[in-house]
């Protein structure tokens, strides 16, 4: 495999990044305090801010607002919030050259608010409104790019039991929706908008064990004011538990079935409904410096006249180094293998299906998806201080079927895979420098380059890929 110049740039941007960094200094503690807050928690509606009940542990500016009695006891409060993150983003030969040349880049501006209203310790109301915005993009927003102003979430929680060991709850309305470590059920984060779905959610925990039954439906996104809906033609169902074991190994035992059903579901073999059955399994933990998190997937069902089976084996193992304060390294490695359909000529399907996956779980560019992939992408997470933060990594990417094509994150058939049996798709290196300014504002600058394979180069256009990213995110 033949290194170009832009692979080269990348490494001496990382050794001036890495030489630069050292030299930074940690922010400063403000004297005087007692409490340190939690972090923001990217899926909001997981945060909790009963402690501010106690003024003592106000001090922060936006605290006033975080927790809002509406009774004398308490019970019953109001907490707001939201988000803003702006995203400058250049893409040279985006998809290897098949859309519209940007050479300026464009600007994308997301919009968060939410509420947060509890009454008592049964009823639980969470509202969320999202607005995207784009400006600048040669032929225009993407799908994922804009939307004027939209419920992203609206759901309600209500208590059925409730003890020390015990509870049972239920969830309607739309909602984002996450499991395990995020690899097939994420809300979307990279791009502009986020991901959420209509769906009905009954939660159970007992001693160890949490027991998840859901059924739901995608949100579409419409650019204009509150018409997002989700129809028949997409939806899913299933049942997710998680035990933690306490064991060395596995700590954490994770066991599912999620059913999918999906009307003229595209992929390189043909279009026809698709509905699918999954049942897998994830260990996850972590005993000193290492952790480890492995995941299996089959899938079977029909596809048109035909039948799928399918399957995914997934992996990210890495070891942490302590360095002293707040610094620290973690060395890992993440392979990865998502089945391709071995047989364009006959009615069975093996592409896998990943769901509604993390694209950033790849990269922020994510330039190719989780179906008909093999991959390596060693990764290398310095954390200097409380605010510096670098990570580099390099993937590998291999098509798993030469009689298969490749998609994108979204699951869109990106590139045939008749036209070449080349199995090498691209070396993809990245370089993040994320500086936490405070723990409300974060600023990264991304730097990806994707030296196009033999599979790419065979199936024009072909083109290398160079991101450039800025972004910019508050939190309140």
């Amino acid at each position: 495999m033949e290194w170009s110049k832009f692979t080269r740039l990348f490494y001496l941007c990382a050794a001036f990044f890495l030489g630069g960094v050292f030299l930074l200094p940690d922010r400063p503690v403000t004297a005087g305090e007692t409490h340190s807050p939690p972090s923001y928690n990217s899926s909001r509606y997981l945060e909790d801010y009963r402690y501010l009940k106690d003024p003592a542990r106000r001090t922060d500016f936006w605290d006033p607002i975080k927790y809002i009695p509406l009774d004398d006891a308490g019970t019953v409060y109001l907490s707001l919030g939201g988000e803003t993150r702006q995203h400058y983003e250049s893409i040279r030969n985006e998809n290897w050259g098949a859309t519209t040349e940007d050479n300026n880049g464009w600007y994308l501006q997301r919009y968060l608010l939410h509420a947060d209203l509890h009454v008592g310790d049964r009823l639980r109301l969470f509202s969320q409104i999202q607005s995207g915005i784009e400006t600048g993009r040669s032929g225009g927003p993407r799908g994922v790019d804009e939307d004027r102003l939209d419920l992203n979430q609206l759901f309600m929680d209500f208590s059925l039991l409730s003890s020390q060991n015990q509870n049972l709850s239920i969830r309607i309305g739309r909602q984002e929706i996450i499991f395990g470590s995020r690899r097939f059920f994420n809300y979307r984060e990279r791009p502009n908008l986020r991901l959420s779905h209509d769906a009905v959610k009954l939660m159970a925990k007992a001693g160890r064990m949490d027991v998840t039954a859901f059924a739901g439906r995608p949100v579409q996104i419409d650019r204009d004011y509150f018409d997002n809906n989700s129809g028949n033609e997409h939806s899913f169902w299933g049942l997710y538990t998680v035990t933690d074991l306490g064991w060395t190994f596995p700590q954490k035992l994770d066991a599912y079935y999620i059913g999918l059903n999906r009307e003229q579901a595209r992929f390189d073999q043909s279009t026809a409904n698709e509905v699918r059955h999954s049942i897998g399994t994830r260990f996850s933990g972590k005993r000193g410096g290492l952790d480890y998190n492995f995941e299996f997937m089959y899938q079977f069902g029909s596809f048109g006249d035909g039948t799928i089976s399918a399957y995914a084996l997934a992996s990210d193992t890495g070891f942490t180094w302590e360095l002293g304060g707040d610094s620290k390294i973690r060395f890992s490695l993440r392979a990865d293998i998502y089945s391709g359909d071995d047989d364009p000529n006959d009615a069975d399907l093996n592409s896998f299906n990943p769901f509604f996956p993390k694209g950033k779980h790849i990269s922020q560019l994510a330039a190719t998806g989780l179906i008909n992939q093999r991959d390596l992408h060693p990764k290398i997470n310095i954390q200097f201080n409380k605010s510096w933060f670098l990570t580099l990594s390099t993937e590998f990417i291999w098509r798993d079927s030469l009689d298969d094509g490749i998609y994108s994150i979204g699951n869109g058939l990106l590139k045939t895979g008749q036209a070449s049996r080349a199995r090498y798709v691209g070396t993809q290196p990245e370089v993040e420098l994320k500086w936490q300014v405070d723990r409300h504002l974060d600023i990264k600058g991304i730097f990806i380059f994707f030296d196009a394979g033999p599979f790419i180069r065979e199936t024009p256009p072909g083109n290398d890929i160079v991101y450039l990213g800025t972004m910019a995110t508050y939190r309140f």
